[in-house]
This record gives structure tokens, C-alpha cells and sequence, in this order.
């Protein structure tokens, strides 16, 4: 981490459609999936599909997946323009969901990224990224995840020839008392004299050409003084984590702190598909988009890619089980002596049970000699 964040430079627009439309088919003609033209010309290339228009490819092997046949917000054809505004010119993809926090969470989602991949112009990115900025504050508060992240070493003596560097390269340095320059040269020849190796080699061949001739003099190399502005006095120290690691850590492992809101609690709580549903919907109510895609859905889950996982067979067990009480309580209420199915040739079903026969589920104290069994509607 730099003393000075540096400024970053404005976002181009693509010089090129953001969605070609091509499409993929199977051997049997049905759509798997949509392209670019250069996934296109690699199937071409190998062999591996036939050009049927310019647009359109089909494969020449039988292929072992569905593709996207079951999602319909792939298959569509993607319109170039801004989700926000609706303008064709100056164009981006912009993440729904950040990439500091997508680029750490499992591969299933990560895979699944081009749902919240949409094209916004450039004017309309700057005005939501205004809001996710402080948004991306709230979540570093709430889960004590500090934006520049955590684990940082600070290198002071760095820090010092750095701003001493800055001081005999200003334009006052002129102004500055002749015992004043001594310390500050002397600040530089002693980080440079023990620190060569974080300098280029350049700089390094200056300073031991100094140390060769006994030492001092580093201070009078431009190359020393202008990577010593260059260098950062803080570096990334072995355990250090970035501020979407922690955030996605936590609400991986559902991890509540003291420290969250009720919305984060519940963000928390609910895993990384909470995660990505609440900065959807950040993006909805602070952009507010009108020209997204169709099929386009902010609580979009991914069940289908997490079935698998520990932590739903509760919910597997419990729905398989009570649909199995739910039949079977159904089916002995039909059944029931007192249920009337046949009113022609069975209208009083309950005459038929006989004082030995139990029509209850159980006979805990053993009065009857044997269950009741409906033979007839």
C-alpha cells in the first residue's frame, strides 16, 4: 500500500459489441448455449462443429452436458445497450457483484459470473460506483474487514528516505540548512547501503559502486532518489488477507460478529448466495435500471450447483419426510370408515367394522384383536 493511493485512470468504453449472439447447437439442432465469434472459430478449427450462417455452428459430436438449455436468460439474445439507461455508446461491463469478492468465493458460483456481468455506459458506471463505494464502507465496518485489508508491514526507515528523497529533489531545496541536507543524505545512504536489494539494477549498481569506495554517496544518484519515491513504506506481510477475502470468509463459514447491522447479520447468516443477492439488489435500488435483460433475477440462487453441499440435507431430509407423513396421513383419512366414496352401493361404510376391529393408527392397550382394513370404496 503506497503513502499516496494512486489516482486510477478513467475506464475506456469497449470499441467492440459487448454480445455477438452467436449461437452453439447440438448434434440434433436444439440450442445449447450462446458465444462469441472466436469461440465459434474454435470449434471450427478443430473440426469439432459446422457453419450452418454466420451467426451459427452445430456440432458435429454428441455432447455429454444440456449446456444452457434450461436457462433461459442465456439462450436470449443480449441487447447492446446500457441496463440503466438504455444508450448504445460508451459501453463497459460492469460486476453486479464486485470481483474483490467474487474472485474468493467457491468455483460454482464463480463460473456462473456472466449473470452478473451487464453492459452500462460509462457515465452511469461512475454514478452507481459512487454508491457501491460506500457500500463496500458499511461492509468493512460491519465485518471488520478493513478496505486496504489487514496484515501490512510497515517499513519506517523506507518511509524516511522516502520523504527525504522528496525534500533534496523539491524546488526549495535550496532553502534547506546545510546540517539539515547532511541528515537527510544520511537517512538515504543508510536505508540504501542496507536495503539494496529492494532497488532495481540500476540503483543497485550505484550503491555498490558507493559501499565499494567505502560507503555514503548514494544520496547523489538519481536513480537511488527517484526509486526511493517510487517505493512503498508498507508491503503485504505474510498473513495478509484483502478486505472481499475477509468479507467472504466470513459469510462462507456464516460467521455473525458483534459488530454487524441486522442486514449484515442476515447476509452473514444466509452464505455467499446472501452475499451476491444483496449486492443485486444494491445495484437495483441505486441504479435502478430499467433496460435489463429478460429473465434477468436478483435472487437468483444457485441449488441446482450446491445441491451437493452438508449443510442442505437437513432441508432434504425434512422436505422428503414430511411429504411422506403428509401421503400417508392423506391416504388413511380417505380411507377412513366414515369418508363416503360410494353412496349407491356403500353409504354407511362405518356398519361394516366389527367390535373387534380397531380403526385407530395404534391400540396401545391391546382391546382389539385386529386392525380394520377397508376392502371396498
Amino acid at each position: 500500500m503506497a503513502d499516496e493511493p494512486a489516482k486510477k485512470p478513467a475506464m475506456a468504453p469497449r470499441t467492440r459489441a459487448i454480445y455477438e449472439n452467436c449461437r452453439v447447437l447440438d448434434i440434433g439442432g436444439a440450442l445449447l448455449f450462446r458465444a462469441g465469434q472466436r469461440r465459434l472459430d474454435w470449434y471450427l478449427a478443430r473440426g469439432l462443429a459446422r457453419r450452418l450462417d454466420t451467426h451459427t455452428i452445430q456440432l458435429t459430436f454428441a455432447n455429454k452436458g444440456t449446456g444452457r438449455r434450461d436457462e433461459p436468460f442465456y439462450l436470449q439474445d443480449m441487447r447492446n445497450e446500457c441496463a440503466v439507461c438504455g444508450s448504445e455508446d460508451a459501453l463497459t461491463m460492469h460486476h453486479v457483484v464486485p470481483h474483490q469478492y467474487r474472485q474468493h468465493m467457491e468455483e460454482a458460483i464463480k463460473s456462473r459470473s456472466s449473470h452478473d456481468l451487464l453492459p452500462v455506459c460509462i457515465s452511469c458506471h461512475d454514478r452507481y460506483e459512487a454508491h457501491a463505494a460506500g457500500y463496500k464502507q458499511h461492509l468493512a465496518q460491519c465485518f471488520a474487514a478493513p478496505l486496504q485489508g489487514t496484515g501490512w508491514i510497515t517499513r519506517k526507515d523506507v518511509g524516511r528516505a522516502r520523504r527525504a528523497a522528496a525534500a533534496l529533489l523539491s524546488r526549495s531545496a535550496g532553502n534547506i540548512p546545510p546540517a539539515r541536507v547532511d541528515e537527510l543524505r544520511a537517512v538515504i545512504d543508510e536505508v540504501a547501503c542496507h536495503n539494496s536489494n529492494l532497488f532495481g539494477p540500476h540503483a543497485s549498481a550505484c550503491i555498490a559502486e558507493c559501499q565499494a569506495r567505502g560507503g555514503g554517496g548514494a544520496w547523489a544518484s538519481a536513480a537511488v532518489l527517484d526509486e526511493l519515491l517510487a517505493m512503498e513504506s508498507q508491503t503485504k506481510g505474510p498473513d495478509y488477507r484483502s478486505h472481499g477475502e475477509i468479507v467472504v470468509d466470513a459469510v462462507s463459514q456464516r460467521r455473525v460478529l458483534d459488530t454487524m447491522c441486522a442486514v449484515c447479520s442476515a447476509v452473514a447468516a444466509g452464505g455467499t448466495a446472501a452475499l451476491t443477492t444483496a449486492w443485486r439488489q444494491h445495484f437495483v435500488e441505486h441504479a435502478c435500471p430499467a433496460h435489463l435483460p429478460d429473465h434477468w433475477d436478483a435472487t437468483k440462487l444457485y441449488l441446482k450447483a450446491h445441491w451437493y453441499r452438508s449443510e442442505l440435507i437437513p432441508i432434504y431430509v425434512t422436505t422428503v419426510g414430511a411429504v411422506a407423513l403428509c401421503g400417508y396421513f392423506a391416504g388413511r383419512a380417505l380411507r377412513n370408515p366414515e369418508v363416503v366414496w360410494d353412496k349407491k352401493d356403500n353409504p354407511y361404510p362405518w356398519l361394516h367394522v366389527k367390535q373387534n376391529e380397531n380403526v385407530k393408527l395404534m391400540d396401545p392397550n391391546g382391546r382389539f384383536e385386529k386392525q380394520w382394513s377397508r376392502d371396498r370404496l
